[in-house]
């Protein structure tokens, strides 16, 4: 009898849990019908803004890269906005969509690009497109501030592409009494010259900078640091004037200094540029031995931090950077 009464029980309050379920289903079935026009409308929110972000984020590069190709035209106005319009349109981007503004005295281009996004499941709310737009400013000029410069100084000149010239003098040709071209680049002495000329000077220098002259002929480190750079070329054939490698250890980034501040022994000269040479080797031996370095007219190497200005008295390194 009360085994009955307990499984009478027990059913009893097995159907009331089951009404009870089936009675919020029914509800939730009732919510999320009610809800499903919001959800649908919140995830066509979502895929749309997500299609809005990707397109502008193209647009932007696209915009960077006609900034950077027309600056490097300046300060030829017409070139600048042909190169900015050809690397708009290389990215997928239509001319048509691209405004362009040139301050030639400034050697600054600034370029303004729009694209209509097509909307879908916003359509349903009554949006069928949205114009995204994207802005870009960039300028021209020579560098006025770097990393890695090697510790040779050369006398402020007219430099001329592709033709040779001494980087350290030998005492025929020696810039002042005790000075052949060597410079002490954060700390004095052969050890940190070498070093300096081997690996690059780790210091920022800029236009303006007084800097130490390193006095003596420098001979034995500046044989090694010099081979060092040489062998250490990975391209085959060597790099020469004809073919050249950017990014090559041959490359050396050396300052332009003013002498007329340079008297005997060790001086302070001060920059006034920075000019890239290609070396193409050290003759002669022991103190009479010099080092010899085609000009070239090229970008900062890749991994060097550098500053420019387009006012800056332009000795062959230059560059176009993005600016705000």
């Amino acid at each position: 009898m009360n085994g009955e009464v307990h499984e009478m029980i027990i059913k009893v309050i097995k159907e009331k849990i089951e009404g009870f379920i089936k009675g919020q289903c029914g509800q939730a079935m009732v919510l999320f019908a009610l809800s499903l026009p919001v959800i649908l409308g919140m995830t066509g929110l979502f895929m749309d803004t997500g299609l809005m972000v990707l397109e502008k984020e193209r647009l932007q590069r696209a915009c960077d890269a006609a900034a950077i190709a027309g600056a490097y035209e300046l300060p030829d106005e017409e070139n600048a906005r042909e190169r900015a319009a050809e690397y708009f349109q290389i990215n997928g981007y239509s001319a048509e969509n691209l405004t362009v503004f040139v301050v030639p005295e400034q050697n600054k281009i600034t370029v303004e690009g729009k694209k209509k996004v097509n909307l879908t499941f916003m359509k349903v709310m009554g949006f069928n497109d949205v114009e995204v737009k994207a802005k870009a400013s960039a300028v021209y000029g020579a560098v006025n501030g770097i990393t890695g410069v090697v510790p040779f100084g050369i006398p402020d000149q007219y430099l001329e592409y592709g033709r040779l010239y001494t980087l350290k003098a030998s005492p025929k040709d020696q810039y002042g009494p005790g000075n052949y071209g060597a410079l002490a680049l954060g700390f004095r002495g052969s050890a940190n010259y070498e070093n300096n000329l081997k690996y690059g000077y780790s210091g920022f220098l800029r236009v303006g900078d007084w800097v130490e002259t390193e006095p003596g002929n420098m001979s034995g480190p500046t044989e090694r640091g010099v081979n060092y750079r040489l062998n250490a070329c990975p391209h085959s054939p060597q790099c020469s004037i004809e073919n050249y490698h950017p990014g090559c250890p041959r490359i050396m980034i050396v300052p332009v200094f003013d002498p007329s501040s340079l008297m005997q022994g060790r001086d302070e000269v001060m920059i006034v540029g920075f000019a890239a040479f290609l070396i193409k080797g050290i003759s002669g031996s022991g103190s009479e031995s010099e080092v010899t370095g085609y000009f070239l007219k090229i970008i900062p190497p890749d991994g060097s931090y550098f500053t420019i200005i387009g006012s800056q008295q332009n000795y062959g390194l230059h560059a176009a950077k993005l600016v705000e």
